[in-house]
């Protein structure tokens, strides 16, 4: 039940520091946008003044903001792949510490089963030793009570042929 506990925590972090991961970076995204419209609403433009002469102007390229969105796009990647590399290295050290753990339980459980196993034959080998004495008891009283018997049946053989 703790392994599975664990696991289940292990997890857990993990998905939250993955949704952490999203979250921060949907709120960043989202606090350049409203930076941008903030930019608009506070100057007051008055073109008839700013203007220049046509060959006075400078003209800026079109594809700078799809560039810059791209690298914003580009870094907000290599920062999701920072923290998605860091959680799986987590993970990875998480899922070695559990293993390490169950090869420590499975050595202690294989000891111990060597152990009761031991116990096991030398009460084996002790009962045993102890029937094969007691056969041997039995076996010294059977022959004695039998070398009775024949003395005593020798006895009256004599006896009954006199």
């Amino acid at each position: 039940m703790k392994k599975i506990f664990k696991q289940l925590l292990g997890l857990a972090s993990i998905a939250s520091i993955a949704a952490g991961a999203v979250y921060y970076f949907k709120k960043k995204n989202d606090a350049e946008d409203d930076d941008f419209d903030d930019d608009f609403d506070d100057e007051d433009f008055d073109l008839d003044n700013d203007l220049k002469s046509a060959a006075d102007r400078e003209y800026v390229s079109l594809n700078t903001g799809v560039q810059s969105a791209a690298e914003k796009a580009e870094d907000m990647a290599e920062d999701a792949e920072e923290v998605l590399q860091e959680t799986v290295e987590a993970a990875e050290e998480k899922v070695e510490d559990a293993a390490g753990t169950v090869a420590a339980k499975a050595e202690d459980a294989a000891k111990k089963a060597e152990d009761a196993v031991k116990a096991t034959a030398k009460k084996a080998e002790d009962t045993a030793k102890s029937a094969a004495q007691k056969a041997e008891d039995v076996a010294e009283t059977v022959e004695e009570k039998t070398k009775e018997t024949l003395k005593a049946l020798k006895g009256s053989d004599e006896d009954t042929s006199k």
